[in-house]
């Protein structure tokens, strides 16, 4: 490796000719990890030999050169070339021309950024996060939200086109870059904001669009400036949400309430354009009173209507018809619209007035009422069916009636909808009308099998048939309309071994005991155990006293072989 070399001279002349010397050395020196100038000395089929300034040649491969380079490379011709190693274990010199052409856009972006100079860069790709764009040659990252100012609907659009950058930020270890244009473009804007505040001042009446709605506030557009028009500056009736009032694109009348120079923007105000109309309007308007108002906003969960100017209420979609609460507005109300309304609250602290259009018209329940009372029988047509009951109606009201599925029979079971369906007539009773819902009643027309057991009571002895057996269970209809009761497996027999529901066949008497009698819950328990139990008792104290100290099968054995033995018939009695 060369070395400094220093002349020592007593004659002044000699000194500077050693330092004239020295410098041109100094310029000359060769290093690692450096940029030099090379010669280009011999090109070969696959290499290009370069002079450095040093004894050993330094080699690079074509293919490190573009075609072009390659085409009109001659031998003299310079190439500057980035110096890895100056000699390796075979003596050569290690050199990169694509080191080279790197190390100087590295270079490039790294006074652009110290600079803060605009560079030229071209987006190349979509990655995650944002975009890969091409700045000297090298690869910097552009977040998304660093590429433009506002949202970005088609990435496409930047693709392969060249546009301006500034650099923010870098790491020369990892030789990151990241690139912003937002930045420039913001910039590019505060200078016309600058000209656009110049040319207002605070009260002035300006004009602009809707541009954006937040849950505080709206942004209005002043000549491409963004200005705030709050919540609590929309109106002097109490605003809660600003897309109940306004549609993107629409334009307002506001007055200026505040310029900020620092900020770059301005606040904006509706209502102080005009005195608030609330004060005093309790002595005008009151509770409970019709008034003629004129409908001015439709939106999906309301039409606002004005009393008077700067006064308006809101009717919701659950005031506008009696039968229907969430019916669409639009289909009742234009705007323009001049219709009758009942004031149902006046709340001067929120600004708040609540007004109700039903409330002036005839709620067809009533009519439903005079014509239909409690108790009427009438016939109607399902109009809808649904997996709890039937809809009906008249076809003289809109008023349909209800019949919940258990009301179809007395054996209040799901089933009993299987026997309908849409369009079928069908005679019922109406037993109720309440909140504007009419309910109607099959059964109410049918005779009901817990009759039956009108007039008796617990402890009665009746006589059923089986209908249904399950393991844990059997299932008896009792009197002439079959009323359904189920009997427990405990409640079959007294003995354990007896107590099997498979001992019965559907179709089967059999006599059991009431045990529980409930008519206002038409609740009924039956158990064939207690009537056994009962009928043991009464047979101990027919033919033996307990006190005698006999034995149970004593006693009862000859009275179930009695029981058992067969009689005999008239037949036998003359053979005998």
């Amino acid at each position: 490796m060369q070395q400094n070399i220093k002349a020592y001279n007593q004659d002044s002349s000699s000194n500077e000719f050693a330092a004239l010397l020295q410098e041109d050395l100094d310029k000359r020196v060769t290093k690692e990890s450096s940029l030099v100038d090379a010669i280009v000395t011999k090109i070969e089929e696959k290499i290009v030999l370069c002079d450095i300034g040093l004894k050993s040649e330094a080699t690079i491969n074509k293919s490190e050169l573009t075609s072009e380079e390659i085409e009109n490379l001659k031998v003299g011709d310079k190439l500057e070339l980035f110096i890895e190693r100056l000699e390796s274990k075979h003596g050569e010199v290690i050199a990169s021309r694509e080191k080279a052409k790197r190390v100087k856009s590295w270079n490039r972006i790294q006074k652009a950024f110290d600079d803060q100079t605009k560079v030229t860069g071209t987006i190349k790709s979509s990655v995650k996060g944002g975009f890969a764009c091409e700045i000297f040659g090298i690869q910097a990252f552009v977040p998304s939200s660093q590429l433009a100012d506002a949202p970005i609907r088609n990435p496409n659009d930047f693709i392969n086109k060249p546009l301006e950058f500034l650099i923010i930020k870098i790491d020369n270890i990892r030789m990151n870059v990241i690139a912003s244009r937002r930045v420039l473009l913001e910039e590019s804007k505060n200078v016309s904001k600058d000209e656009i505040l110049a040319k207002f001042k605070v009260g002035d009446i300006i004009k602009g669009k809707i541009k954006a709605i937040q849950s505080y506030g709206a942004f209005v557009s002043v000549e491409s400036l963004d200005c705030l028009l709050h919540t609590s500056e929309i109106s002097h009736l109490r605003v809660s949400a600003p897309e109940e009032i306004f549609t993107i694109g629409e334009e307002v009348t506001a007055q200026i309430l505040e310029i900020d120079n620092t900020q770059k923007r301005m606040s904006l105000s509706i209502k102080a354009m005009s005195p608030d109309p609330y004060i005093g309007i309790e002595n005008k308007y009151k509770v409970g009173e019709i008034y003629e108002v004129k409908i001015s906003k439709l939106t999906d969960f309301g039409a606002f209507a004005e009393l008077d100017a700067g006064i308006a209420g809101l009717i919701h979609t659950s005031e506008i018809k009696h039968l229907n609460k969430n019916v669409n507005p639009r289909t009742v109300f234009k705007v323009g619209d001049v219709v009758k309304v009942k004031l149902k609250e006046l709340d001067l602290e929120k600004k708040k007035l609540v007004l109700s259009y039903k409330d002036t018209q005839e709620n067809p329940i009533e009519d439903f009422k005079k014509r239909y009372p409690i108790n009427t029988i009438l016939d109607a047509k399902i109009v809808n069916k649904k997996e709890f009951g039937l809809f009906l109606n008249t076809g003289d009201s809109e008023i349909d009636i209800f019949i919940h599925y258990k009301q179809l029979d007395y054996s209040e079971s799901s089933d009993a909808l299987n026997s309908y369906k849409k369009g079928d007539t069908v005679k019922f009773k109406i037993i109720d009308i309440k909140d504007d819902k009419v309910n109607g009643s099959v059964r109410a027309l049918l005779e009901d099998p817990f009759d039956f057991f009108k007039g008796k009571k617990q402890g009665d002895i009746v006589t059923a048939k089986v209908a249904e057996i399950l393991d844990n269970y059997i299932r008896v209809n009792v009197g002439e309309k079959r009323f359904s009761v189920i009997i427990r497996k405990a409640e079959i027999a007294v003995e354990k071994a007896d107590q099997r529901t498979n001992r019965f066949a559907v179709g089967d008497a059999l006599d059991a005991m009431i045990v529980l009698l409930d008519e206002k819950e038409r609740k009924v328990e039956l158990s064939v155990k207690k009537l056994e139990e009962k009928q043991t008792k009464e047979t101990i104290k027919k033919y033996k006293n307990v006190d005698s100290g006999a034995s149970l099968a004593d006693i009862l054995g000859p009275a179930m072989q009695s029981e058992k033995k067969p009689k005999k018939s008239k037949k036998d009695k003359k053979e005998e």
